[in-house]
């Protein structure tokens, strides 16, 4: 009966007892001959990494059999190091294992990894003598490389230096021919310098005589002057010349214009009128829309019976009528610059009255009650009504205004204005229509009425 043994299985057992019989007998072989051949397989993939990062950039044909041979080598070699890793925990330098664990380990190892290893040995051998080859052909090449160019940048050289010479050999030529026209300029230089040093002479001298004669000359002109001057001694004509200071008018667009301080209001009236006959706030001036004040005290209106202080200072402003239904009208307070193309609330108190306008640099002010406040202001109220009768005529340009539609160019080229609306203009206009009917009516009972002078207060005022 056969068990199916052979000699060459008894042969490979007996060689598995002596491998094994080995390993127990050394136990230090299999772990330095792993952490060798680890060591070794780690040096040689760090080295190919290398060469393929450092040729990654390069550009002949032979680099890309490089890489491929060393990318050959690679891959077997990092799947063998996978395999392989499970040793470390027994075979490494630094293993903790209990020394059964390890000595299975000692034995697996070459038992089961040797004829791989011869394997990986024999083709890593053939791969990294293809390199080394590929890397001595790769040399070659760039020493012929560098050779071919270093005898290009010879040639160039050589050529830079013939260029050199001939230039130098020019420069040289040159010289010898600028120092000759030197030499001539500065022989036709002495030439000149003799020339105009004696033609300076003659006219420094020229010139001299020159000043002397201008000076005669002024003297004796200034002399004439000081004679005329002494001559004159009647005195100006005073009949074209101020006696006093004139006033300074500034009209609604910012005008300011002096007007003799000898003329009453009428004629102040009549010089408005005239410069505001055509442009902007003609119609207004036509319809007696404006007032004229004092700048110091903007509430004190002038009127016919008013004279005009010697170096005053007058301000004429237009007076808007800013109803609701004109397209212009967005003032809703006081404090608003009534100008359209402004309309700024950055507004301040303006010295004299009334309100400055800090973008526009417009003045205006808001007329709440126009008549009782602009014409009754200088009426004594106790005696108004007989102030009344004798300003009739001051009053008729108040009442002759009428209302105007506003225009934007117009609005937008003021500087002195007055905002009121034509209801209050309105309702104070008959107020004062009809304290004017009443005064005459009083006035004309007065004088109807017998006088009594035998009354108590009649006997007491002759006393």
């Amino acid at each position: 009966m056969s068990f199916g043994f052979s000699v060459g299985d008894i042969i490979a057992v007996g060689k598995l007892v002596e491998d094994i019989i080995s390993c127990l007998k050394d136990p230090t072989r299999s772990q330095t001959e792993y952490q060798d051949l680890v060591r070794e397989l780690e040096c040689l993939r760090s080295a190919l990494v290398n060469l393929d990062r450092l040729m990654r950039h390069e550009g002949p044909e032979i680099l890309d059999s490089i890489k491929y041979a060393a990318l050959s080598c690679r891959r077997p070699l990092e799947e063998f190091l996978i395999r392989i890793q499970k040793y470390d925990r027994s075979l490494c330098i630094q293993s903790r294992l209990n020394p059964i664990r390890q000595a299975v380990d000692k034995v697996k190892f070459p038992l089961r990894h040797g004829d791989e290893i011869q394997r990986l040995q024999t083709y890593l051998n053939v791969h990294i003598g293809t390199i080394n080859m590929l890397l001595t052909e790769h040399g070659f090449e760039k020493i012929a490389l560098a050779a071919k160019q270093s005898q290009a940048g010879q040639l160039h050289i050589k050529q830079q230096l013939e260029t050199a010479a001939t230039l130098l050999d020019r420069i040289r030529g040159n010289i010898s021919h600028q120092r000759l026209v030197v030499s001539r300029g500065m022989s036709m230089l002495e030439k000149v310098y003799r020339i105009m040093s004696g033609e300076l002479q003659a006219s420094i001298k020229s010139i001299g005589s020159m000043v002397e004669q201008v000076c005669i000359s002024t003297q004796q002109i200034y002399t004439v002057v000081v004679e005329i001057q002494a001559s004159l001694v009647k005195a100006p004509d005073t009949r074209w010349t101020f006696f006093q200071d004139p006033v300074l008018l500034e009209d609604a667009l910012g005008r300011k214009l002096p007007v003799p301080s000898e003329y009453d209001f009428p004629l102040l009236d009549a010089i408005i009128k005239c410069k505001f006959k055509e442009g902007p706030g003609a119609a207004h001036v036509a319809a007696n829309n404006y007032e004229v004040m004092d700048s110091m005290n903007k509430f004190h209106i002038l009127s016919n019976k008013s004279l005009l202080k010697p170096g005053s200072t007058l301000v004429m402003a237009i007076i808007l009528d800013m109803t609701t239904d004109t397209p212009q009208s967005t003032i809703n307070t006081d404090k608003r610059c009534p100008n359209p193309k402004c309309q700024s609330d950055n507004t301040m108190d303006a010295s004299g009255g009334g309100r400055l306008c800090c973008s526009c640099n417009m003045w205006f002010d808001l007329i709440k009650n126009p008549y009782e406040d602009n014409i009754l202001q200088h009426v004594n109220y106790s005696k108004k009504r007989k102030r009344l009768l004798s300003n009739d005529r001051c009053m008729d340009s108040f009442l002759k205004r009428r209302r105007l539609p506003n225009d934007y160019e117009d609005i937008v080229s003021f500087k002195n204005v007055k905002v009121t609306s034509h209801e209050t203009w309105q309702s104070g206009a008959r107020r004062i229509e009809r304290m004017i009917a009443n005064a005459r009516t009083e006035k004309v009972t007065q004088e109807k009425a017998p006088v009594q002078t035998d009354t108590p207060i009649a006997r007491a005022s002759c006393q």
